[in-house]
Formats: structure tokens, sequence, C-alpha cells
């Protein structure tokens, strides 16, 4: 496994970016929820429309 340096310049980038992060973690948590309900809508889209569709008279038929 490779030796990681540490690089100040990588270290306060990183402490500038978890700053900004903890700053609007209220706006990031409302994108995320909002993302993954998008995502359940979506897959509840799929699911009806392509694991429903068979019609009842040949859904139980073997």
């Amino acid at each position: 496994m490779a030796e990681t340096k540490s690089d100040p310049d990588k270290l306060s980038r990183l402490d500038a970016d978890l700053e900004i992060m903890d700053a609007h973690a209220g706006e990031m948590a409302e994108v995320e929820e909002s993302i993954q309900e998008s995502m359940k809508k979506r897959d509840r889209e799929y699911k009806d429309s392509h694991l429903h569709s068979v019609p009842k008279g040949k859904k139980h038929r073997r």
C-alpha cells in the first residue's frame, strides 16, 4: 500500500471544505432529502410501468 504524505495545502483545503459543509448543513440536508425523494419517485414509477404491466389474465398462468 502506498504511503500518503500530508500536504499542508491539501489539509487546509479540506478544513475549508468542511467548514463550508458545516455552515450549510441545513441546506445540504434539504437537498439530499429532495434527491432521495425524487429517486424514490422515479423508482416507484419505473416499477409501476415495468413490473405491473402484465395483464391480470396472464399474471398467474403457468
